[in-house]
C-alpha cells in the first residue's frame, strides 16, 4: 500500500513540476504582455496573436513588430540541441553573436553587412529555448529591444 501511495505522490509531484513548462511550451503569447511589447518597441501594438500555432506569437505595430517562437523538439533533437546547433552553425552572410543578460545563454542572429533587417535573439532558459525577432529597427537599435523582450519572456519560464 505504501508503494502505491509513494508512486501516486511521485507522479503528482512530477506532473506539478512539469505543468508550468507544459503551459509555457504551448502558449508563446502568454510570455509577453501587449504593454511590454509596446513599451519595448516604442509604439502601440496589437494583442499577441499566434502565427502558425500556439508556440509562436506576433505583435504588430506601426512599422515595427515582434515575434516570439518557443523552440520545439524536432527530428529527435531537443530544444537545447537545436539551440546549441544554431549557435555553432556558420552560414555565409549570417552573423551569430553571443550576448549576456538574457536567459541562461543567448545569441543574436542577423544578416551580415546590413543595417536594417530583422534581428533574432535566441535564448536558452533551463531546458527550454525560444527566439525573439524584432523588425523595423537598425540592427544596433534592435539589439536592446530584443534583449528587453527576451528578459521579460525568460522571467516567465
Amino acid at each position: 500500500m505504501r508503494l502505491i501511495k509513494f508512486t501516486i505522490v511521485l507522479a503528482g509531484f512530477m506532473f506539478m513540476t512539469n505543468a508550468a513548462s507544459l503551459v509555457v511550451a504551448g502558449d508563446a503569447c502568454s510570455l509577453l504582455a501587449q504593454s511590454q511589447v509596446s513599451g519595448a518597441l516604442g509604439t502601440s501594438v496589437s494583442a499577441g496573436t499566434p502565427i502558425s500555432g500556439p508556440a509562436s506569437c506576433q505583435w504588430m505595430g506601426q512599422g515595427k513588430w515582434a515575434t516570439l517562437t518557443i523552440t520545439q523538439p524536432l527530428g529527435g533533437k531537443s530544444a537545447i540541441d537545436r539551440f546549441n546547433a544554431g549557435r555553432a552553425r556558420t552560414l555565409p552572410g549570417i552573423t551569430v553573436e553571443p550576448v549576456s543578460g538574457a536567459g541562461d545563454e543567448a545569441y543574436f542572429v542577423f544578416f551580415s553587412n546590413t543595417s536594417h533587417a530583422g534581428l533574432g535573439l535566441v535564448v536558452r532558459k533551463g531546458s527550454s529555448a525560444f527566439e525573439i525577432r524584432v523588425y523595423g529597427f537598425d540592427i544596433d537599435k534592435a539589439k536592446p529591444v530584443a534583449k528587453k523582450l527576451a528578459a521579460d519572456a525568460a522571467g516567465k519560464m
